[in-house]
């Protein structure tokens, strides 16, 4: 097995969207969104010696001021579909020696301020390839470590019959109030939603993404079809938003807003009903709600704040996947625990 340096973006892709559950975080245009905000980028894959993929990981480099940054790959790496479980045990191993080896020096030994490397592998809980096994130590997580998934492949009317009761209720409490639905066209629906957004975080108290980076993802990813922004009116009133990633055939819902006004018309259901259909409609196989709390209360990333929105997401109807989240590997390991000292019972 080798660990090489891959510099197409058409053979990178090609891989990831093999994927039914297509990760935006390792398509080739979220590296390059990321690279135009100041971050080097590396897009690495395991070949093994008859040319077969048997994992990808796009890192990109975090710089920190104390003690040095690190290389973190968002949600990867992302295994082949066609290996199995003891396979993707043996590539993680192979991945973690290549990248503290000294003879490879762009993700390591050569960047003298790497501190570790930071991966979200996208595997599920109890799995046998899960990271426990191997030497990396466990971190909050970056991007969620559950998620729900509806499952587009099924007709409407599954979709449908797999709901909560009280979420297709609500659905037909938004079509009687007259609640319609539609995806931005013009720069004032994309202020518009922008505004809601920043009032939703004010309201709910919650660290909204900054408003500039959100305005420059959508007009990175907008023109190649790879993001939306989906309104929910009522007349010429906004009562709800959402922007979504598309990525090879999963659509994902990644930030959304809502009016405190009109609370009982239950917009953001029209809002969501209308994304799934579209999602369908588009040939996607899987909607991604993005974020929930895991199955135990008793698990590493369970937060209560998270409770009300693990609900609203979980009523959907979709299978809630726990993955193994964040973890690092420290390649300075006396500087990495000075500058994470949680981490000695974290692990």
């Amino acid at each position: 097995m080798k660990f090489v340096e891959i510099t197409s973006s058409e053979i990178w892709d090609a891989f990831h969207t093999r994927h039914a559950w297509s990760q935006f975080t390792q398509s080739w245009a979220w590296g390059e969104f990321r690279r135009a905000t100041g971050c080097k980028i590396r897009r690495m894959a395991l070949i093994d010696p008859s040319g077969q993929w048997l994992l990808a990981a796009q890192f990109e480099y975090r710089a920190k001021r104390v003690f040095g940054g690190f290389w973190f790959s968002p949600r990867g790496p992302v295994f082949s579909d066609s290996i199995g479980n003891e396979a993707k045990l043996e590539a993680m191993r192979v991945m973690r020696q290549e990248l503290s080896a000294a003879h490879f020096p762009c993700l390591s030994a050569g960047t003298a301020r790497s501190l570790f490397i930071r991966v979200e592998p996208v595997s599920e809980l109890g799995k046998p390839e899960g990271l426990p096994v191997l030497p990396f130590l466990r971190n909050k997580p970056r991007n969620p470590s559950s998620t729900v998934l509806v499952d587009l492949e099924r007709s409407r009317e599954e979709i449908q019959s797999a709901m909560k009761q009280k979420t297709r209720y609500n659905i037909r409490v938004a079509d009687r109030h007259g609640i319609t639905t539609r995806v931005a066209t013009h720069p004032s629906d994309v202020t518009a939603f922008l505004d809601l957004h920043e009032k939703t975080a004010a309201r709910d108290r919650f660290t909204a993404q900054d408003r500039n980076y959100l305005a420059d993802l959508y007009k990175n990813f907008e023109p190649k079809g790879l993001a939306r922004i989906r309104l929910a009116e009522r007349g010429e009133i906004l009562l709800a938003g959402s922007m979504e990633i598309l990525y090879g055939r999963t659509a994902t819902y990644l930030h959304g807003a809502s009016s405190s006004e009109g609370k009982n018309l239950m917009a953001p259901y029209a809002l969501h009903w209308d994304a799934i259909m579209h999602a369908k409609r588009d040939g996607s196989l899987i909607y991604d709600f993005w974020g929930v709390n895991p199955a135990s209360k008793a698990a590493f990333a369970y937060k209560d704040s998270w409770e009300g929105i693990s609900r609203f997401k979980l009523g959907w109807g979709g299978r809630l996947v726990d993955l193994v989240g964040t973890w690092d590997f420290p390649i300075h390991p006396i500087r990495y625990f000075i500058a994470f000292p949680r981490q000695w019972w974290n692990s």
